[in-house]
């Protein structure tokens, strides 16, 4: 099977033909085909194919196929990624074909279809001999004029050819015109129509539509018309068939604008010029910031750029989050879902129901499955037992290795699993897939996974530069406000935690006010008394279900003993049912000079879960952090061989091989 199929490296090297399946593979073509259609190889794709080819059902490790495909070519291993994206984009559009190249985790790829040889015509029989006769000698006589022609039928043919000829050449003129097929694969991208009557926000509609046409030529196989003059399709009237044939296109991208007040309305939709109906739509509903509408022209451009990835299968389905699937309307739930997550435009069981919605329609859907996988635990926040917080942890951690195991090559499923690993103490293994993550597209989403994970570990300046870019590149979203925010109260930068909360309730839908997570960050700036009591007037009209656990402490104020007493007393009956009752207690009790008591209240809540980690790196928790009993906790939960691994933190440093300092 080698000497078949060769993996030599040598582009001069012959390479027979084969067969996956129904697939007909020439490799010295750079070809594969189904008898129907035929797709063009890059010759380092092919190159890796021919080399798993040539050990069917063999797992092929990562760095051998990067060693007979690329050698020692810097970015190897990134490409050697894509390579098989583009493969998989190939071979299983054949449904016989559904998981031909399988990712063995750890160890590498398999090729699992059965390669078949190519059987070669049969030769056709030759054909008798000709009787045998006397050869004629040929002889080349020089040009002479029949004498037989008259010099009238002479210039009468000669006329004739010329008309035949010019005939000729002008129907060959017009077949050639007109069998100027249209690409299957094509698009243009028609202005969006500006609906909200101020002329002012016509460089918008057209900023966006060029954003989007942008964008598209990007993709592998699409061909992209030259830009639309604004009045076609508009001020000509022309129906989607007809702008197919003006434009030359398979498909139209249409949309308009409208804006009110403070709000942004945008639809999108892809129409088949063809047969004139809508292939896709979306609309969205957006906060209207002045600074952010190139940043919005993106965000649309991409999800456009993802539905056309699905609908045309012309784009490796990694390169735009969302569009590993063959379903449009599967990708239109996870488009609504993402709405709803990132604007705060519903509530999580509504996010939770769209995203089942989209695994019915395609049970392979790996972006959809690691959303689901992240709101699945989220729940856990909001639990009120450490045993109902891990089941949720437990069932999202299942669904991040499924969406592992169905997209190996989706960053944000391995920053998923490895938060969910890291929860559960598994440090070191989170850190690799985070490591994996990045090989494979360091995204806004993966960064923002990233920065939650940094705070859980120490590392919140390493955090904060993250947070900082996520907020510079994506400044409508609510959640990289809200990290941002934990991050700079964590190092003890107060005024600049506040700012980024008052840009965090303004992004809410409806705008939010001062909620426990505020309540949160400023616990970790230095309170007084009085200051404590304002606040716990103003955490409870925020939340009422806090008032039974908050109470006997602010009543024993300004006491501070007594009140001391009322944290243990509240800590040690588990009063209440609250799902962060311990990570107030805690803060209460370092704000009052108790850091033993602090301590003791996190080790109970870190042997639930580790959710709140973070919170014990912010400088309310300095003299805890000083405590011996904090470096056996860090020990306990298993952080320090991934800091030796990855980096310390910011407020521990190793004293010896196997001990640590933290303040």
């Amino acid at each position: 099977m080698a000497d078949t199929f060769g993996s030599d490296t040598d582009t001069g090297q012959e390479r027979s033909d084969f067969r996956l399946g129904v697939l007909l593979v020439e490799p010295d073509q750079n070809s594969v085909s189904n008898g129907a259609q035929r797709h063009r190889l890059e010759p380092k794709v092919m190159q890796v194919l021919c080399v798993l080819a040539a050990r069917p059902g063999e797992v092929i490790s990562r760095q051998e196929l990067i060693d007979q495909v690329w050698g020692v070519e810097h970015g190897a291993d990134e490409s050697l990624t894509r390579a098989v994206s583009l493969l998989r984009s190939v071979l299983n559009t054949d449904k016989d074909l559904h998981s031909v190249i399988e990712t063995i985790p750890k160890r590498g790829y398999r090729l699992a279809a059965e390669v078949g040889e190519v059987q070669a015509p049969l030769a056709d029989p030759e054909p008798p001999a000709p009787a045998e006769e006397e050869a004629v000698p040929f002889v080349r006589e020089p040009w002479r004029r029949d004498t037989d022609i008259s010099p009238i039928r002479y210039v009468s043919a000669l006329v004739v050819l010329a008309i035949i000829m010019l005939w000729t050449g002008v129907m060959i003129g017009r077949s050639s015109s007109s069998a100027v097929a249209v690409p299957e694969k094509s698009i243009a991208v028609l202005p969006f129509e500006n609906l909200s009557g101020n002329s002012e926000q016509d460089y918008f509609s057209r900023g966006l539509s060029e954003e989007i046409r942008t964008l598209l030529t990007q993709l592998d196989e699409l061909k992209v018309a030259g830009r639309a003059p604004p009045s076609v399709g508009t001020a000509e009237g022309m129906d989607a068939q007809a702008l197919g044939k003006k434009l030359r296109v398979s498909h139209v991208l249409t949309g308009s604008i409208r804006s009110d007040q403070d709000r942004i309305k945008v639809s999108a939709e892809l129409i088949d010029t063809e047969s004139g109906y809508q292939v896709w739509s979306h609309g969205y509903d957006r906060l209207l910031s002045a600074q952010s509408l190139f940043d919005l022209q993106k965000d649309i451009a991409t999800d456009v750029a993802g539905a056309l990835s699905v609908s045309l299968n012309v784009q490796e389905p990694n390169r735009i989050l969302g569009s590993d699937t063959h379903s449009l309307e599967a990708y239109n739930y996870y488009l609504s879902a993402r709405e709803t997550d990132v604007f705060g435009m519903g509530d999580r069981s509504e996010m939770i129901a769209l995203l089942h919605k989209a695994l019915e329609l395609d049970p392979d859907y790996g972006a959809a499955r690691v959303m689901l996988a992240m709101n699945t635990g989220a729940q856990a926040w909001n639990a009120s037992t450490p045993a109902e917080a891990e089941a949720f942890l437990a069932r999202g951690r299942d669904m991040a290795e499924e969406a592992v195991r169905l997209n190996p090559d989706l960053a944000q499923a391995y920053t998923a699993l490895a938060n969910f690993e890291g929860l559960a103490g598994d440090w070191l293994e989170a850190g690799r897939n985070n490591r994996m993550a990045l090989e494979r597209s360091p995204n806004l989403r993966v960064l923002h996974d990233q920065t939650i994970f940094l705070m859980r570990t120490g590392r919140v300046e390493e955090a904060l530069s993250i947070a900082q870019r996520g907020q510079s590149a994506d400044p409508l979203n609510p959640d990289r406000a809200a990290t941002l925010a934990m991050a700079y109260a964590l190092l003890g930068r107060h005024e600049a935690a506040e700012a980024s909360l008052e840009h965090y309730w303004t992004l809410q839908l409806p705008p939010g006010e001062w909620d426990t997570y505020a309540w949160t960050i400023e616990m970790q700036a230095p309170q007084t008394v009085e200051s404590l009591m304002a606040l716990y007037q103003r955490l409870v009209r925020s939340d009422p279900s806090l008032r039974p656990l908050l109470a006997p402490v602010i009543d024993a104020l300004p006491d501070t003993e007594a009140a001391l007493g009322a944290v243990e007393a509240q800590f040690e009956g588990g009063a209440g049912a609250h799902p962060n009752r311990f990570e107030i207690l805690a803060a209460l009790a370092a704000q009052l000079g108790d850091p033993d008591l602090a301590l003791r209240i996190w080790r109970h809540e870190l042997d639930g879960t580790r959710l709140r980690l973070m919170r014990v790196w912010g400088p309310v928790y300095a003299d805890m952090r000083r405590l011996p009993g904090f470096a056996d906790l860090m020990t306990r939960i298993g952080l320090p061989p991934y800091w030796r691994e990855f980096g310390w933190p910011d407020r521990c440093r190793p004293a010896g091989e196997s001990d640590f300092d933290c303040f």
